[in-house]
């Protein structure tokens, strides 16, 4: 297959939902991973940022004169990198208080976030008929949020919004970079590469910082916080399973799930891919109970309450974007 066919097969809906199940498969490929070597979490998105990035720029040989370094020289590249990388920091830290499947039902609300804050930013207005839908959210959301030990004191649900709020500003950023605004695939691969060099550096950054921080924090001081601190800084940066897995799911997973999202929201709009994210947790459920079938994860059962009402949140996400499609 030529490079023209795949570009035929990049459809709106085709390159969402490839953006779902590369982001899915990279979750649960990571979560087992992680469980299984004891691997250090910064260390290993670290490499697969890294290793992913490097893939895709050397892949990329006839724009690496046509464009060169021009990406890392614009202000979009570093702030999408930056926005992705501290808003995964906040999503591992609420993974402590809350498992990943209820994460993905409460992460399925994002299109709320993101309707009212590309409203304000790039001045697009919902329309009336998606009111029922973020009403729908916003109740079931609570009542979801009721479900969870501590409710509404529970860290992991104030952790998300963060990481929603963020997540929301680097598909924007996303949305809105000079060198995805044509239809060419091609830049946006090798935009990808960039992006992911980028965060290799901001995170490699942000564990120097980190460490220097967390050294001069008192013993006693909160260990939440300490604990957030802590998980930017690379450790076991010479462990040979990090790198062999890391480059692995890097080059493959994590390569793919940002060109596909940035793929998305250039073919969509960041509120519609924001809203088809609704499907991640049932294919993060299903990747996680073929993983459990097998013995890679440890079997964990939801209980009904949160699946249904995590359910109807993503129904009522879906019917919003169903009606930002129809009004195109």
């Amino acid at each position: 297959m030529y490079l023209g066919d795949i570009v035929k097969l990049e459809t709106p809906i085709f390159v969402t939902f490839a953006a779902i199940l590369t982001w899915s498969l990279l979750s649960v490929s990571g979560r087992v991973i992680l469980l299984k070597y004891s691997l250090a979490p910064a260390t290993f998105v670290f490499i697969q940022m890294l290793s992913g990035g490097m893939a895709l720029v050397l892949l990329s040989p006839k724009r690496i004169k046509t464009i060169g370094l021009m990406p890392l020289t614009q202000y979009h590249t570093w702030a999408f990198g930056g926005f992705r990388v501290v808003a995964a920091s906040f999503y591992a830290g609420a993974l402590i208080y809350l498992s990943a499947a209820n994460l993905s039902f409460m992460g399925a609300s994002n299109v709320t976030m993101s309707v009212l804050y590309v409203w304000f930013v790039l001045n697009r207005k919902p329309t009336l008929r998606e009111l029922p839908g973020h009403i729908i959210i916003v109740i079931m959301w609570v009542l979801l949020a009721l479900q969870f030990d501590g409710q509404f004191n529970n860290p992991g649900i104030w952790l998300l919004l963060v990481s929603q709020f963020i997540i929301t500003i680097a598909i924007t950023l996303g949305e809105t970079h000079p060198l995805n605004q044509s239809n060419n695939s091609g830049d946006t691969f090798y935009l990808t590469g960039m992006v992911l060099v980028a965060s290799a550096a901001i995170l490699l950054s942000l564990s120097y910082i980190a460490s220097r921080f967390e050294s001069q924090l008192p013993s006693d001081f909160y260990p939440t916080i300490r604990a957030h601190v802590a998980g930017f800084i690379l450790e076991d940066l010479l462990n040979p399973a990090a790198w062999l897995l890391g480059i692995i799911t890097g080059v493959s997973f994590r390569a793919a799930a940002i060109y596909y999202s940035l793929r998305a929201v250039k073919l969509t709009s960041s509120e519609f891919y924001l809203g088809s994210m609704a499907f991640m947790p049932f294919t993060n459920m299903a990747l996680e109970d073929i993983a459990m079938r097998f013995g890679f994860l440890p079997t964990v059962k939801l209980e009904f309450y949160q699946i249904l009402f995590g359910s109807i949140i993503c129904a009522a996400s879906l019917y919003i974007i169903y009606c930002k499609r129809a009004k195109r």
